[in-house]
């Protein structure tokens, strides 16, 4: 189904278990994504971060409730285990290039040297890279590839202080929406301008930048 207006994305309701039923993971949750919304997806780890990306991105089906896009909806989604799907032989600069709408070396290049992949270290192939560089060849390719939604799994995770400068330069750039989870502080800051805390057994969105949600909510502990 195609979400009307001036929303790319939809949720409705959600309701998910691994179990066959209650608890739920994640229930009864509601959220729209606006064009260019920056919404930071926080809470202690195996509370449903990950569980509610996987829902948004398509790859997980909701037990109750529904999802629905806009039709031009074009979404990047990064986790750390989709570095799988690199391909060994291929170097860097070739990966950047396959997730490019057309064959552009010279924004391959740019891209590569955003993801600290400069001059001859582009020519890396794939498979002598670190678990680190290739969570960097795979955000670059997300980057590349044409997209007005980016839904990211802890993009940070892997990076040292020069990468993460370099990917929220990145962030800052891109025209459309982008739905984060993170415990990068840095991140939080600069970029949520709505937040989804799981914590104290459910989900909420609180509109508004970290900084307002620190001093409206704060963390429970």
């Amino acid at each position: 189904a195609s979400f009307p207006g001036r929303h790319l994305l939809g949720a409705s309701d959600l309701s998910f278990s691994y179990s066959a039923g209650t608890p739920y993971l994640i229930d009864d949750f509601t959220i729209t994504i606006g064009k260019h919304d920056r919404v930071c997806v926080i809470g202690k780890n195996g509370k449903g971060k990950t569980t509610l990306l996987k829902l948004l991105a398509g790859e997980l089906s909701p037990m109750g409730g529904g999802i629905a896009g806009q039709l031009h909806l074009k979404t990047g989604y990064y986790a750390q285990t989709n570095t799988i799907n690199l391909r060994p032989t291929f170097t860097v600069e070739e990966e950047i290039l396959s997730g490019l709408a057309s064959a552009d070396r010279q924004t391959a290049r740019s891209i590569c040297g955003a993801m600290l992949f400069h001059g001859d270290e582009a020519l890396k192939p794939v498979r002598i890279l670190s678990g680190g560089e290739k969570a960097r060849v795979l955000l670059g390719k997300i980057i590349a590839t044409p997209a007005n939604l980016l839904l990211l799994d802890e993009p940070t995770n892997h990076l040292d202080m020069e990468s993460c400068d370099a990917l929220l330069e990145a962030l800052d750039d891109f025209d459309g929406a982008i739905v984060m989870v993170t415990h990068n502080e840095m991140f939080l800051h600069s970029l949520a301008t709505r937040i989804v805390a799981f914590q104290r057994g459910r989900v909420r969105v609180h509109e508004g930048t970290y900084r307002d949600f620190l001093e409206k909510i704060g963390w429970e502990d």
